[in-house]
């Protein structure tokens, strides 16, 4: 039975189902029709889609019509994904229906696409492509290529590693210290980004592409520029200098070279920047720096008065015969050939061949775990001592001292940093608010006493800020020197000899006989 612009889909004793509209409806004429049967319905007809179990179930069981259930799909449904850059087709038909329509299917998709707009990156199906009931992809669009990246490039950074070389006549403790560069050189680069290739939608629009992601080139503005060359960004040394990277932006120092020895001719030397020496330092002359110290001459120093870098690292190719005059010092790192009968002051203290009678103290004192020897002397290594050799046969006292970190130390300086903290934000609050009293907003209008009162409390202001702000950050250093701290530990590799003291921390033992290891603190314990 046909009812009036109504397309009967399925009639039974106990309902009709039919189209109005691309809505599917159920006239109910009795009840006890089982909901579970009604899978074979749609089975049967897979242009129906249900989009309302809970309304299926009342239209099942309230009698009545226009019990909307669901919606009547196109023999050919196409979805376009909502970006447009993909269309699938599904062929809603019976396996019987598709065998019988197989032969027109190919030109029903080509028409549906045509009128959902799809017009770009159709793909050529075949038959043997199409199945009733699952997606089928009909047309790809063409995805935008983004841009390349900001392509950055900088000159070698120099490795400051010392090289040990024998060649049966001499014996150097090479490496590449100071790195000079002139006026104009090249030191860095950048490519720009691209802008990239826009794509095409399945609609056929356009696409827009990503450029590629920028990136600053980090350089010091004082001793580099940046010049525009063949489509590129170049950094240029902008005079002559050593070559410095200080948290990774390059930069040109000052660089004094002394081509010959420290001394009568040059005086003792003090610089702003770099110096290299080709030479030596003679007896009673001194290199003060505040760069990079780099003593090149293969005959090394002796008796100089002091060779300090107040900023940089300290090289001396030959090592030092001291005389017990002489004062070896950097706020970085030293890497020296030998020290004999001197004073050594750094972070981390690197020696190739020997320390005799010396007074050495860093946070590392490292000295060639294969043949290096430490012979007489204090060192004090806040966390590591390492060598071949220590002491000697004469049994020659040689004090080893792993000092260590005190956690607990620490910790009641943060605490009593801490409180100081809590009080000067509690007085910067009151000042805050007697600020607000004597007329913030109109700081500019005040006159005499007043004027002077106001001024008062906010430098008062400003200094506990500056002061806050010392204290928060001694704070967090405290709290990253507890966070990285390591266990204090010496290494002797081959042998410790009698009249050696091994300290780590407040623990110590006279060594009475040779003994070799790795010498730390287990369980409150020295294990020598």
């Amino acid at each position: 039975m046909r009812k009036r612009g109504v397309e009967l889909l399925v009639q039974n004793d106990f309902f009709d189902l039919h189209v109005i509209d691309d809505d599917v409806v159920i006239d109910l004429k009795k009840t006890g029709f089982p909901l579970k049967s009604f899978d074979m319905i749609t089975n049967q007809n897979p242009r129906i889609k249900i989009t309302s179990f809970p309304a299926l179930r009342k239209a099942l069981t309230e009698i009545g019509d226009g019990h909307k259930i669901g919606c009547y799909l196109p023999l050919i449904e196409v979805i376009v994904q909502p970006d447009h850059m993909k269309a699938e087709v599904i062929i809603n038909m019976t396996i019987t229906e598709f065998q019988s329509k197989k032969a027109q299917l190919l030109t029903l998709i080509a028409k549906s696409l045509q009128t959902y707009g799809v017009v770009f990156g159709i793909i050529d199906l075949s038959e043997d492509d199409l199945y009733p009931g699952i997606a089928i992809v009909a047309a790809v669009g063409k995805e935008p290529e983004n841009g390349e990246d900001a392509k950055i490039t900088y000159i070698e950074k120099p490795e400051k590693k010392p090289v040990i070389r024998e060649d049966g006549l001499a014996d150097y403790y090479e490496m590449n210290f100071v790195t000079h560069v002139e006026e104009g050189d090249w030191l860095g680069e950048k490519i720009p980004p691209t802008d990239g290739k826009p794509g095409r939608d399945i609609l056929g629009d356009s696409v827009a592409a990503m450029r590629g992601s920028d990136a600053p080139l980090r350089y010091d503005k004082k001793s580099v520029v940046e010049v525009e060359e063949q489509e590129k960004f170049v950094l240029r040394a902008f005079f002559g200098g050593a070559l410095e990277f200080n948290d990774d932006i390059v930069s040109v120092g000052k660089h004094l070279i002394i081509n010959g020895d420290v001394g009568p001719e040059t005086g003792s030397i003090t610089f702003d920047g770099a110096v290299s020496v080709h030479g030596t330092v003679m007896p009673g002359y001194s290199v003060n720096a505040t760069g990079d110290i780099s003593i090149e001459g293969n005959e090394g120093v002796m008796n100089a008065k002091e060779i300090c870098s107040s900023e940089g690292d300290l090289y001396i190719k030959g090592g030092v015969f001291g005389g017990g005059i002489s004062l070896i010092e950097a706020s970085g790192d030293i890497y020296i050939k030998h020290a004999n009968n001197c004073r050594l002051f750094a972070k981390n203290i690197n020696v190739g061949s020997y320390i005799l009678g010396s007074d050495v103290v860093g946070e590392t004192v490292m000295v060639d775990k294969d043949r290096g020897r430490i012979i007489g002397g204090r060192i004090e290594a806040l966390f590591r001592i390492e060598c071949a050799f220590a002491g000697n046969s004469h049994e020659r006292t040689t004090h080893l001292y792993a000092k260590g970190i005190d956690k607990d130390l620490i910790y009641l300086e943060i605490q009593q940093k801490a409180q100081e903290l809590k009080e000067i934000q509690k007085n910067s609050g009151h000042l805050e608010s007697q600020l607000d009293l004597h007329g913030k907003g109109v700081a500019n209008q005040l006159h005499g006493e007043q004027a002077d009162a106001y001024d008062k409390l906010n430098k008062t202001l400003q200094s506990g800020m500056d002061k806050m702000f010392q204290l928060d950050r001694e704070i967090q250093v405290g709290l990253y020197k507890i966070k990285s701290a390591k266990p204090p530990q010496i290494e002797v590799s081959k042998e410790a000899y009698p009249g050696v003291i091994i300290q780590i921390g407040t623990k110590s033992s006279l060594l009475n006989k040779t003994t070799k290891g790795v010498f730390e603190v287990v369980d409150k314990i020295l294990n020598v």
